[in-house]
C-alpha cells in the first residue's frame, strides 16, 4: 500500500467496518473484475497501472438520479481524463436493461468512456455496490480508495490528484436500489443530426457568361424551382431570365431554359413565389430605360411584369403588366404568408426616393386577383419581411454601412424610422426567414467593403437577439443576394450567387447552424 493509500485507509477505517462484508473494503484490492460490453464481448479489467486511477461508476438507464447526474459526470470525467490520465468505467447491472438502450442513453447524455453490463451481477457484488449511481475510485494497483455519490467523487479526485487526504467515504449514498423495475425510458438525442449539402445549380451556360440575383420557391408537387437573371454583363441588352428544377425526390437541378427574354428591355431582378391556390407566379422588372444604357444602370426604370404557371412551373401564361403605375419599382426578396391570410411580397422604388431609398410591399388575400400596397420605408432598399407571433412586422432593409430595421403594429400601413442593427452591409442583398418553430435566419454579407464571407445567423427571440455569425462561404470572391425558403418537409435552402459564374444551393436542417461539436 502506498503512503496516499495508507493515510487514507487510517481516515476511513470507521467507514471501512461499516461496509462489514459487504462488498470491497477501503483499503482492499479490487483484483480482475469481469465485466460484458454491449456487444458482448468479455471484458475482465485488471489494467489499473495502465493510468493514474479508475473510477467505476454504478449506473442505470431507467432510474432519474443518473440522468440527472449525467451532466456533471460527463464535466468530472471531461475535467480529469486528459491532463490526469483518469479513467472512467459505466457499469449498468440490471439485466432488463438490454445493449441497445445502454448505448442509446450513454450517446444521448454525452458519455465518452466505456460503459459495460454486469451479467451474473460479479461486479455488484464485488464492489458492494448498492443504489444508481454509485461511484468507486481505484489507485494504480487497483485498490478501493473512496466510494460515494458524484459529489463525494468530485472532491476525492481533488484530493487524490492533490496528493492530500481523502474525505471520508460516504455511508449513506442516495439513489435508485439496483434492481428495483423500472419502466423503459425515452430517450431524447439532444446532440441532433446534422444535413448539410451543396451544389452549383449549373456550370456554364454557353452564351451567358454572368449569372446574379436569384429567386426559389417551392411548386406545389413538392418540386424546387429556381429563377436568376444572365447575360454578358449586368443590364446588357442581352440579359435574360433563366429557370432551373429539382424534381422533388431528386438531387439534379435540371437544364437551365430561357424562361423571359424581351430585346431592348431586358428583364432583371425577378422573384418566384407560390400563392395558396396552388399557381406559381414569376414577377420581375423589366428595364424600360432609352439604350445603350450603362452596366449596372437602368433599374430605376423598372417596370414591373408577371406571369404565372398552374402545373408547377411548366407552362405559363401571357405576361402582363404588375400592379398600376410601378416605373421604378423592384422585388428583390421572397414572399411571407401574414398571419391574416395575406400574400406579402416586399418591393423598393429606385425613382421616386429623391436620393432616399424607399421600400414597402404591396399583399393579396385573394391569390393576385387584388392588391394593396403597404406603407413606405425611408432609409432604405430591398426590404426583408418577418411577422412576429404579436403580429408586429419587422423589415430589414439593405443600406450602407448597417442594415437597418423598421417595424409595422398595424398590418404595415405605417412603419417606425429604420434604424441601424449591429450588422454590416456593404451594399448588397439579404435575406431573412421566419421559420415555421418561430426561429429567424438572416443571410449576409456582415462586412464593410466587401461581398466574401457571406454569413448566416440565427435569432430565437423573433430577432430581437441573435447568435454568433456562421460562415457560409469565405473564398474571395462575389457570394451576394441570397434567398432563404424552407419547404413542406421541414429543410431549409439558401441560393445566391457564387462569383458571377454560376448560382449555388444549399440544404441544411436547424441542427447544421447549432450542432457545432459532438462529444468525443
Amino acid at each position: 500500500m502506498n503512503r496516499l493509500s495508507f493515510c487514507f485507509f487510517m481516515l476511513a477505517a470507521g467507514a471501512s467496518a461499516a461496509w462489514g462484508q459487504n462488498g470491497l473494503k477501503v483499503g482492499e484490492k479490487a483484483g480482475t473484475v469481469d465485466l460484458l460490453s454491449p456487444e458482448g464481448l468479455p471484458v475482465a479489467m485488471d489494467n489499473y497501472d495502465e493510468r493514474k486511477a479508475t473510477v467505476v461508476l454504478f449506473l442505470s438507464t431507467r432510474d432519474a438520479g443518473t440522468s440527472a447526474k449525467a451532466q456533471a459526470i460527463v464535466a468530472l470525467n471531461h475535467k480529469h481524463h486528459e491532463h490526469h490520465r483518469v479513467l472512467f468505467v459505466g457499469v449498468f447491472p440490471d439485466a432488463e436493461q438490454s445493449p441497445k438502450e445502454i448505448r442509446a442513453f450513454c450517446q444521448a447524455h454525452g458519455f465518452n468512456f466505456p460503459v459495460y453490463q454486469d451479467p451474473g451481477g460479479k461486479a455488484t457484488k464485488r464492489f458492494g455496490a448498492r443504489v444508481t449511481p454509485e461511484g468507486f475510485l481505484l489507485d494504480q494497483q487497483g485498490t478501493l480508495l473512496y466510494r460515494g455519490s458524484e459529489q463525494g467523487l468530485t472532491a476525492a479526485l481533488a484530493a487524490f490528484e492533490a496528493g492530500s487526504a481523502m474525505p471520508a467515504s460516504e455511508m449513506t449514498v442516495k439513489g435508485t436500489e439496483i434492481g428495483k423495475q423500472l419502466p423503459p425510458p425515452t430517450i431524447v438525442d439532444p446532440y441532433g443530426s446534422i444535413d448539410f449539402s451543396s451544389e452549383l445549380i449549373f456550370d456554364k451556360i454557353p452564351g451567358y457568361p454572368v449569372h446574379h440575383c436569384s429567386s426559389i420557391t417551392e411548386a406545389p408537387n413538392g418540386d424546387l424551382l429556381v429563377s436568376w437573371y444572365s447575360g454578358s454583363y449586368e443590364s446588357s441588352d442581352d440579359q435574360v431570365l433563366f429557370l432551373s428544377r429539382r424534381p422533388k425526390g431528386s438531387r439534379v437541378w435540371s437544364t437551365p431554359e430561357i424562361i423571359v427574354r424581351s430585346p431592348g428591355k431586358p428583364p432583371g431582378n425577378a422573384i418566384l413565389f407560390t400563392d395558396k391556390a396552388g399557381k406559381v407566379w414569376l414577377l420581375w422588372g423589366r428595364m424600360d430605360g432609352k439604350q445603350p444604357m450603362m452596366r449596372g444602370t437602368g433599374w430605376d426604370h423598372c417596370q414591373l411584369f408577371y406571369r404565372t404557371s398552374s402545373d408547377n412551373g411548366e407552362t405559363w401564361t401571357e405576361d402582363k403588366p404588375f400592379f398600376h403605375d410601378t416605373m421604378g419599382w423592384l422585388p428583390r426578396n421572397l414572399t411571407i404568408f401574414a398571419a391574416d391570410g395575406s400574400l406579402v411580397v416586399p418591393i423598393s422604388d429606385e425613382l421616386h426616393g429623391h436620393g432616399v431609398d424607399l421600400s414597402f410591399f404591396v399583399s393579396t388575400k385573394d391569390n393576385g386577383e387584388t392588391w394593396t400596397q403597404s406603407g413606405i420605408m425611408r432609409g432604405g432598399e430591398q426590404p426583408t419581411i418577418i411577422q412576429r407571433a404579436d403580429g408586429t412586422m419587422v423589415a430589414y432593409l439593405r443600406v450602407r454601412p448597417n442594415i437597418v430595421a423598421a417595424e409595422s403594429r398595424d398590418g404595415g400601413k405605417t412603419w417606425t424610422t429604420p434604424k441601424p442593427t449591429q450588422w454590416k452591409n456593404p451594399d448588397s442583398g439579404i435575406s431573412m426567414r421566419r421559420l415555421e418553430n418561430g426561429h429567424v435566419l438572416l443571410v449576409f454579407n456582415n462586412q464593410d467593403n466587401s461581398r466574401t464571407p457571406l454569413h448566416i445567423v440565427r435569432s430565437t427571440d423573433e430577432g430581437r437577439t441573435w447568435s454568433k455569425p456562421l460562415y457560409l462561404e469565405t473564398n474571395p470572391g462575389e457570394y451576394s443576394y441570397p434567398s432563404v425558403l424552407q419547404t413542406s418537409d421541414g429543410k431549409i435552402h439558401i441560393i445566391y450567387t457564387f462569383r458571377r459564374y454560376s448560382i449555388k444551393h444549399i440544404e441544411m436542417n436547424e441542427d447544421w447552424l447549432t450542432r457545432v461539436e459532438r462529444p468525443d
